[in-house]
């Protein structure tokens, strides 16, 4: 009986869930169990491959490290009626690395295999477990499998001693079924047909759009104890965590000396150290040590002139305590796209390391990975959030200095020659994201690699770009300059005696229409492109059919743009604004009204007459 319902189940499945799938999870368990000391993860997965293009999700790799290896691994290959086919064999599990690139040096190492048959549907399933005695939360889970997989029926367990204190993160999920098991307490959520929520133009981050639960216990250890009732105490452990690994080689003090002992001013001795910092050390992701979260001492970099973001913002750290100014070990989320901290949540949200200077009633921030960054200069991808100074006894969430519109402003001033061919010179200047990605040019790739980005970043659409100068004023400057050569033959299309117009690099964006919008709505970066458009024609211009003056208003941001005629010329100025801000959902209608407005009138076509 037992085998006919396991069957039909298997059956039915096929029959609901892989029509027009190639994968579905069947089931996706997660049971976590916690003594006090050590946080055992027992992970299931059962897969249902419906198709060849499914086999994607049967080639399958299982992360682990040092601190957290993995243990009690089976897997195999089942019909839909739950009879085995093959099992996986030790001869079959390779080991490697997540990264090819000498970029990287990490003990993080991925546990691979296949999991093929040629026939379908079939079933995989595979089963494995974590331990781990450096923990700081017990569990960070999430019924999503992929973005393109219905997952059946998903569950969190989490037994911990009853007497334990825990802080519980619940996001877009109903609480826990909780029960008490003789000196335990179980925690239970089961989640069925989960399908991810999808990212939309101008949406938050995938992790913050689909369910999850933390559970942090108020005391943890990691590397040292630490407690996590308050951002001061968590911050706490970390300032423990680095205590110590701030000595530097007799050498380095020696050059210190040497760089900054006749220097007065505190904000030119930062600056020397820092651009020191930026030309005689490289970064490389080092994640050793207790999982990647304790940095190498100072005196390593001294050594070895490498290491990852905790160990050169430490060893920055280190030779300013050396001449006796304070900085401040700070961890921040990085990423052009954050997730918000959960300020009422103190718990690891971070993924990089900067500092952070107080001085003269002002702090400097130092990006100690990059050297292509300006001093005291955060980019698009750490400016306007939280971030966790690690201070003893003074940890506290701090806000990052924010990019305003003008920080981001992109302006081009192009003229455009219309004959035979289609020819532009074109000649910019670039701040905040787009000066982030091209501020390294020229120091960093390849001649060919340069012209592979220039094209792949859409700086003239519909152009062939055939020379290139990108260039900054000086090492600090946080503008630069961008020059551009090239044809636009696709401009232009003959009607007779007159010429119709195409919209050169015109805005564009791919917005959910207004009654399927499902998310918030976060413009994570201010958004400023601002143009002034030459076109020289052959002959006179007498009409101009299909443009006029515009201007649309909005709290949102503002779309202006302005034309003239002077003999053979026709010259536009436009200049688009988004600001940087979130808003809810109900806000879509007007939001998608401006944007979409805003990218019509700017993508018309014209007729010129002559």
């Amino acid at each position: 009986m037992r085998g006919l319902n396991l069957t039909l189940i298997l059956l039915i499945s096929t029959l609901l869930y892989g029509q027009g799938t190639d994968c579905v999870v069947i089931n996706y368990d997660t049971h976590v169990i916690f003594n006090g000391k050590k946080v055992v993860d027992n992970l299931s997965l059962e897969l249902l491959i419906n198709s060849a293009v499914g086999t994607e999700y049967a080639e399958i790799s299982i992360p682990y490290s040092e601190n957290n290896e993995v243990k009690n691994l089976e897997a195999g290959i089942y019909d839909i009626f739950g009879n085995e086919i093959r099992k996986l064999k030790k001869k079959n599990i390779t080991t490697r690395t997540p990264w090819d690139n000498s970029n990287f040096h990490t003990d993080n190492r991925l546990l691979t295999f296949k999991l093929i048959h040629t026939t379908y549907p079939y079933i995989i399933k595979y089963k494995y477990s974590y331990v781990t005695n450096n923990y700081i939360s017990l569990t960070h889970w999430s019924p999503h499998f992929s973005k393109k997989t219905t997952v059946k029926k998903a569950s969190l367990t989490v037994d911990i001693p009853k007497e334990l204190n825990i802080n519980l993160f619940l996001h877009n999920i109903d609480s826990a079924k909780i029960t008490q098991h003789e000196d335990i307490t179980r925690y239970h959520w089961l989640v069925k047909d989960f399908n991810s929520t999808k990212e939309e133009c101008f949406s938050p981050q995938f992790d913050e759009l689909n369910p999850y639960v933390i559970i942090m216990p108020e005391d943890f250890h990691y590397g040292v104890d630490g407690k996590s009732s308050t951002w001061k105490e968590f911050g706490n452990w970390e300032a423990e965590l680095i205590d110590e690994l701030d000595e530097l080689t007799e050498q380095e003090e020696k050059k210190i000396i040497q760089l900054t002992d006749s220097i007065e001013s505190d904000t030119e001795k930062i600056k020397i150290l820092y651009h020191y910092l930026q030309d005689n050390t490289r970064y490389i992701n080092v994640s050793l040590d207790i999982g990647g979260l304790l940095p190498h001492p100072a005196s390593y970099v001294c050594t070895n002139r490498y290491g990852d973001c905790k160990a050169l913002s430490n060893y920055m750290k280190a030779m300013l305590k050396f001449i006796g100014i304070e900085a401040n070990y700070t961890s921040i989320y990085s990423g052009i796209r954050p997730i918000r901290v959960k300020k009422n949540f103190p718990s690891q949200q971070a993924n990089h390391v900067i500092l952070s200077i107080p001085l003269n009633k002002d702090t400097i921030w130092l990006e100690c990975t990059d050297k292509t960054a300006p001093f005291n200069y955060l980019g698009a991808s750490t400016q306007n959030r939280l971030a966790l100074i690690n201070q003893k006894d003074n940890s506290k969430l701090v806000p990052t200095p924010t990019h305003q519109i003008a920080d981001a402003l992109s302006s081009f001033h192009t003229t455009i020659e219309i004959a035979e061919n289609v020819s532009f010179i074109s000649r910019g200047k670039l701040k905040g994201r787009k000066y982030d990605y091209f501020k390294g040019f020229d120091t960093s790739l390849s001649a060919k690699e340069k012209k592979n980005y220039i094209d792949y970043t859409n700086f003239s659409h519909k152009a062939d770009i055939q020379s290139f100068n990108i260039h900054r004023p000086h090492r600090d400057s946080a503008y630069l300059f961008v020059d551009l050569n090239g044809e636009a033959n696709q401009l232009t299309e003959k009607l007779g005696s007159k010429i119709l117009l195409n919209p050169f690099k015109a805005i564009g964006y791919e917005l959910t229409p207004k009654d399927e919008r499902e998310n918030d709505i976060f413009v994570y970066y201010p958004i400023n492109k601002c143009d002034t458009l030459i076109y020289d024609f052959q002959n006179k211009i007498t009409e101009v059919s299909g443009l006029k003056n515009q201007e649309i208003i909005s709290e949102f941001g503002q779309y202006k743009r302005n034309f003239k005629i002077t003999d053979n010329k026709l010259i536009i100025y436009r200049h688009f604004q988004l600001k940087q801000n979130y808003y809810n959902v109900e806000k879509y209608n007007e939001f998608y009204d401006f944007v979409n407005n805003s990218c019509n009138t700017d993508q018309q076509k014209v007729i010129i007459s002559f």
